[in-house]
């Protein structure tokens, strides 16, 4: 084993909080099983472009498995829901706009049904990755438009457009699908039934945006508050509104004559340990809870998902938090010039760990690899290696998901590229997801 050299600031690297020193080990060991995959993202085609042609469509989708398949990499989780839409045949989504320029619009042929045949014959699994909630990702504001115009600006076929009475904005003049919404809840869980049902996908795979992280405006919110979860507080109230969701969507695909499992990415920060409030003079926290500084933003606090609970209910087959840190996060004290640690990568994936195993929950860990910067400690091309390095300490760690597909092959910030070389060097053989 070996410490870990601080990049920016010089030593080593310690975990939050404590003189002890992070140790990862001398030299990479690959396992016999183990995910390796990376997020396809396709809302606001951040990995691709708009389909010119049929042809040339696909021969970029099969160049995103051969780039996979250099990786050594053996899963893709590809969205395929990005915004109420669809990638595949559905009866309950129009055709998503971001495949052709135009909602509803049909490609010439079946997106996702494609490229699970084409990911097959590479032996590479295929994720379905949906958003439960999200309507629109451009900003009304942006384009001149309320509710009203927006939605009639959709498909006739998506079902936003039907159900107005189900839509509700947020603070960035965007709309969702109102999470308190029992009509929601049954769409949104038939959407993943249909999906697994239709497809062979290893699982159906939700993300990090639940409430989203701006506020929402709904002038009916209490009102529904009263009406259904009366002694619950309003944040309690909104965590229950999702977790319906999740048990909902967990039943259903239980229900089904095969297995497709059901994968969360919740935020890297569940909840933030009660002791790191209480040293600061606050109030807050959770007695179990990771260790980092009190004032990190917190899922469960700022998304209202309790994906403990949903973990500890055995409604979630595998996570894979969003653990997108450095292992030396800092910043400096704009009061006076002091370094003020704030969350760090080893403390947050020791406790995922402990969480997966008393839960039995099978675990990956979301790289944040479109971190790479060209300065701070994210200009250190050994970060992400040594992170993977840290995570094959722990044999409940069963793979790593990559944040995102781009990141492979357009960014050129030299710490990045250098970042892919080391990759291949680490990850030489193929290996059977686990």
């Amino acid at each position: 084993m070996k410490k870990i050299n601080r990049f920016i600031r010089g030593g080593y690297v310690n975990y939050f909080d404590s003189d002890v020193l992070v140790e990862i080990p001398e030299e990479f060991v690959e396992k016999k099983e183990e995910t390796r995959g990376v997020w396809f993202s396709t809302v606001a085609n951040i990995d691709f472009e708009v389909m010119k042609d049929v042809e040339s469509f696909q021969t970029y989708l099969r160049s995103v498995i051969q780039t996979v398949k250099e990786y050594h990499m053996n899963t893709i989780v590809f969205q395929v829901r990005p915004t109420n839409d669809a990638f595949y045949q559905s009866q309950e989504n129009p055709w998503s706009r971001f495949i052709t320029g135009e909602e509803d619009r049909y490609p010439g042929f079946d997106v996702l049904g494609w490229f699970i045949e084409e990911a097959k014959k590479e032996s590479i699994e295929v994720h379905a990755w949906i958003n439960p909630y999200r309507v629109t990702k451009a900003k009304m504001s942006d384009l001149g438009k309320d509710k009203a115009t927006m939605l009639a600006s959709l498909s006739p076929k998506n079902w936003a457009r039907r159900h107005p009475e189900c839509v509700i904005e947020t603070a960035e003049s965007m709309l969702i699908l109102d999470p308190a919404s029992l009509l929601v809840q049954e769409f949104v869980a038939n959407t993943a039934t249909e999906i697994a049902a239709n497809y062979d996908v290893k699982a159906v795979h939700i993300d990090d945006y639940f409430y989203p992280y701006e506020a929402i405006i709904d002038p009916h919110e209490e009102e529904k508050h009263q009406a259904r979860y009366p002694e619950l507080s309003l944040a309690d109230f909104r965590r229950q509104n999702v977790t319906d969701l999740m048990e909902r969507i967990a039943k259903q695909l239980k229900a089904l004559p095969k297995h497709v499992e059901f994968g969360i990415s919740p935020f890297g920060i569940y909840r933030t340990n009660t002791t790191q409030f209480e040293k600061n003079g606050k109030q807050g926290g959770w007695v179990g809870g990771s260790n980092n500084h009190y004032s990190c933003y917190q899922g469960y606090e700022g998304l209202f998902a309790d994906v403990v609970l949903w973990m500890k209910n055995g409604w979630c087959d595998y996570v894979v938090p969003q653990v997108y840190f450095n292992f030396d996060n800092y910043v400096v004290s704009k009061e006076d010039g002091s370094e003020v640690e704030r969350v760090k990568y080893a403390d947050l994936v020791d406790w995922w760990t402990d969480m997966c195993e008393k839960t039995n929950t099978k675990l990956y860990i979301g790289q944040g690899f479109y971190r790479y910067s060209d300065q701070g400690n994210w200009s250190n091309p050994e970060e992400v290696p040594n992170q993977l390095k840290y995570n094959s300490k722990f044999p409940h760690i069963s793979g790593t998901i990559f944040f995102t597909y781009r990141d492979f092959v357009k960014m050129t910030i030299p710490a990045q590229v250098e970042a892919r070389k080391i990759l291949k060097t680490m990850w030489t053989h193929d290996v059977s997801p686990k």
